[in-house]
């Protein structure tokens, strides 16, 4: 916590909070290929998934650039896009007219968790991030990661233990941290089974905790810094602040 001027106040948390009950690595090989079996994918595919809203900041330009590359290195490559947004009927037509029919563009879906269950890696190719809330629910999932070397992503991905963080100006970094996954199905399992560890500190319900301790020491100092005589005001509003953050994490 770092305090400011005119009594205001930063508190850090561990991200915004992952629903664990929803992102959950699948139990088993055979479940994992019932799913792909069912999404129209295959055993033998390997997945990426990338899930971020398509505007230029998330920098899917740069993982259409790489395609060609990773396609004809790894025959069975397969990648899920999940989400919306400006660009996305550009990426879909630049799909259709140079056939890249690998790609899975599900738009808007509430079924993020059933594609990162049937997926082999989530990646990011963003410019720019608070945290990443896709890698943390990638790992959830137990999956490995690989991301730009950026602030947020650097956060969550510890090189070589969980994953890989790629040169945003070296795209050859990113082809080879992917490679290296692919041909390496012990190094994915035993990233993915940290993962699944590491991601209990991002959950929902930590998350929650650390808001309602957030909000008890505002209260508690209410008295001292508030003008709504005596604190009473400000419990209400902290109070309705948590139920809106619970209901949040719950949707």
């Amino acid at each position: 916590m770092r305090k400011q001027k005119n009594h205001s106040r930063i508190y850090k948390i561990d991200g915004v909070g992952v629903n664990l009950e929803r992102f959950h690595p699948v139990s088993s090989v055979p479940e994992k290929n019932e799913l792909r079996e069912k999404y129209g994918f295959s055993s033998d595919d390997f997945i990426l998934i990338y899930t971020a809203e398509f505007i230029p900041r998330k920098n899917h330009k740069l993982l259409f650039d790489i395609l060609p590359d990773l396609k004809a290195k790894i025959s069975e490559l397969k990648v899920i896009l999940c989400g919306k947004g400006e660009l996305l009927a550009n990426y879909k037509d630049f799909a259709s007219q140079n056939k890249i029919d690998y790609v899975t563009f599900t738009g808007y879906t509430k079924e993020v968790d059933i594609y990162c269950r049937i997926a082999d890696v989530c990646i990011s190719t963003s410019l720019q991030e608070g945290q990443g809330l896709n890698l943390v629910e990638g790992m959830a999932s137990g999956l490995p990661l690989v991301a730009s070397s950026i602030r947020g992503h650097n956060d969550v991905i510890g090189q070589f233990e969980n994953g890989f963080r790629f040169d945003l100006h070296r795209q050859e970094t990113l082809i080879d941290a992917i490679i290296l996954l692919y041909k390496n199905p012990a190094l994915r399992e035993e990233m993915g089974a940290r993962n699944v560890e590491e991601a209990k500190k991002y959950s929902m319900s930590i998350a929650v905790k650390h808001m309602a301790g957030i909000y008890d020491s505002l209260i508690d100092s209410c008295e001292k810094i508030c003008v709504c005589g005596g604190g009473y005001k400000c419990r209400v509003v902290f109070v309705n602040l948590l139920a809106h953050s619970e209901a949040r994490y719950a949707a």
